[in-house]
């Protein structure tokens, strides 16, 4: 399997800024994938299928940070639903608190539309992935024009069969005849520095079995404040889950606790009045539906900072919601 390590590059103004990515794609460096999506296909059309099912596929550890991922002639293929397409297969991180991992496939002179499927441990499949959650992203500051899509991976019930363990990422065969138009450039350009824009038609760019898809994989348990939801309760249930003692989890625990002793005011928040309440976590829920996650953290703290005690909850809800849909 075919995967290409991105360098580290300090973007902090990038993501100060909410840039999807930490780092710039080095497109021009895989062109030949992203430039001709006939010959993609005509190469595809000789492809054979690798395996019979799932549970032969041959899964690569995915490791936690930013992943580039090339999709080429090189990589293996499979008669899925939709028809032949290549693949890449991945096995999720293991003890871990909840994943978010953000899939970018990047825009040039073609464009992979992805299509995930999730699986649990016995190669089930328990959720699959469309265009319910990739939606056309226009470049911005260090980010190339892209296909965009967010999933949530619970890991609030470790050691679970049917948790979600594996990812397969591929391009349907259904998608391969159309098109994505793009935001021409030069718009682009106006919009940024709120000028008129030009009467210009904007690019329409072919879709390719081929493409550069970036993976960004994040272990919500290692962030803060709302990321850091389950980060004491996850702990506490993958020590039960392997029959020991939670010391490890109890002292971090506790270490948090002395933190948050120091930092903390002296009053707490007094109580949050219920229409208050109630408009916030409308307003998060508002937030998850339109995919805007970033909008609903920001809620979240706000409303905790405020006094709420439901928020973190609303969230979490609200956000397997959207991943079942």
């Amino acid at each position: 399997m075919k995967l290409v390590k991105m360098s580290i590059a300090a973007v902090v103004t990038a993501l100060l800024a909410g840039c999807s990515g930490s780092m710039v794609v080095p497109v021009q460096e895989h062109a030949s994938i992203l430039s001709n999506a006939d010959e993609a296909k005509q190469v595809l059309a000789q492809a054979t299928s690798c395996c019979k099912g799932f549970n032969e596929f041959n899964y690569v550890a995915l490791p936690e940070g930013d992943t580039l991922l090339a999709i080429d002639g090189k990589q293996p293929s499979y008669q899925f639903d939709e028809g032949m397409s290549y693949f890449a297969a991945y096995r999720l991180p293991t003890n871990t608190g909840n994943l978010a991992i953000t899939l970018a496939s990047q825009v040039s002179k073609t464009v992979l539309i992805p299509k995930v499927v999730m699986l649990d441990s016995q190669f089930k499949v328990t959720r699959v992935l469309g265009e319910s959650v990739f939606t056309y992203q226009p470049a911005h500051l260090l980010d190339n024009d892209r296909i965009e899509g967010k999933v949530f991976v619970d890991r609030s019930m470790p050691g679970n069969p049917a948790a979600e363990t594996y990812m397969v990422v591929y391009a349907p065969a259904d998608e391969l005849a159309g098109s994505t138009t793009i935001l021409h450039p030069a718009k682009a350009f106006a919009r940024a520095n709120h000028t008129v824009e030009p009467d210009i038609a904007d690019p329409v760019i072919p879709h390719s079995p081929w493409g550069l898809v970036q993976i960004k994989t994040v272990d919500m348990a290692k962030g803060q404040g709302i990321e850091a939801v389950f980060k004491p309760e996850y702990s506490d249930k993958v020590a039960m889950s392997q029959a020991k003692p939670a010391t490890t989890a109890v002292a971090a625990t506790a270490a948090t606790a002395t933190t948050a002793a120091v930092v903390a005011p002296s009053k707490p928040a007094p109580a949050m009045l219920s229409e208050t309440e109630a408009f916030y976590n409308s307003q998060i829920e508002k937030a998850v539906k339109a995919g805007d996650i970033d909008k609903a953290m920001q809620l979240v703290s706000e409303a905790e900072r405020a006094g709420s005690t439901k928020a973190k909850s609303v969230f979490i809800d609200a956000v397997k919601r959207s991943q079942k849909n």
